[in-house]
């Protein structure tokens, strides 16, 4: 298996220090199941009908070297190109609840014919079984992709699961939203084990 060094302080998109990482409740990450993910999300209150991850480590590797971040969104117009909600590359992800106030014009603004949504959720999988994941064929005004890990703790809280709120008003003020929360921590039903997960380095 590939060994490579995670830095938990470069996931978050905002500077902080040791004691910020702890007082937000982000630890070492641990190999999940789904009965701990369901837990986690359930005392955050958050629908846990479609819970979605990576569908191996493979995938989740290549995920970590787009270095996307986390937690972290992607918007999708209509015909499922993304469109960045930064101004500029450097933006951090605080950017994106002011974007989601203006989101019902998605589809007017200039996306990136290269990058579509099938890109971002091709190698997915249900996370109760490992199912290959398969989007629905159904139209909507937008797709959002929201990444967030347990590890993280409270910064969730305070970024994918207010953007999951953010949407939902958006989407009883008509709409049409398809939202895919993808957990990207290391997943027991993978068949690896403690010390097959590669070393973090928590600073």
């Amino acid at each position: 298996m590939k060994i490579f060094i995670i830095s938990l302080a470069a996931c978050v998109c905002f500077s902080c220090t040791k004691l910020a990482l702890i007082y937000e409740g982000v630890k070492k990450p641990a190999l999940e199941t789904p009965d701990r993910l369901t837990k986690f999300l359930i005392r955050q209150q958050i629908d846990t009908s479609e819970m979605l991850c990576f569908q191996d480590t493979l995938a989740l590797y290549r995920f970590y070297g787009q270095h996307i971040g986390i937690p972290e969104a992607r918007f999708f117009n209509r015909q499922k190109q993304l469109v960045d909600y930064r101004d500029k590359p450097s933006d951090c992800n605080g950017h994106v609840a002011v974007f989601m106030e203006k989101m019902d014009s998605i589809n007017y603004l200039s996306p990136d014919p290269v990058l579509i949504l099938d890109n971002f959720t091709s190698s997915l999988a249900y996370a109760k079984d490992m199912r290959p994941f398969q989007l629905e064929s159904k139209e909507y005004d937008l797709y959002l992709v929201m990444y967030w890990a347990k590890f993280m703790g409270k910064v969730n809280k305070h970024k994918v699961f207010e953007w999951e709120t953010l949407a939902a008003k958006a989407k009883q003020q008509g709409l049409k939203i398809r939202v895919l929360k993808i957990n990207v921590d290391f997943h027991q039903l993978w068949g690896i084990t403690e010390d097959q997960m590669p070393d973090f380095e928590f600073r």
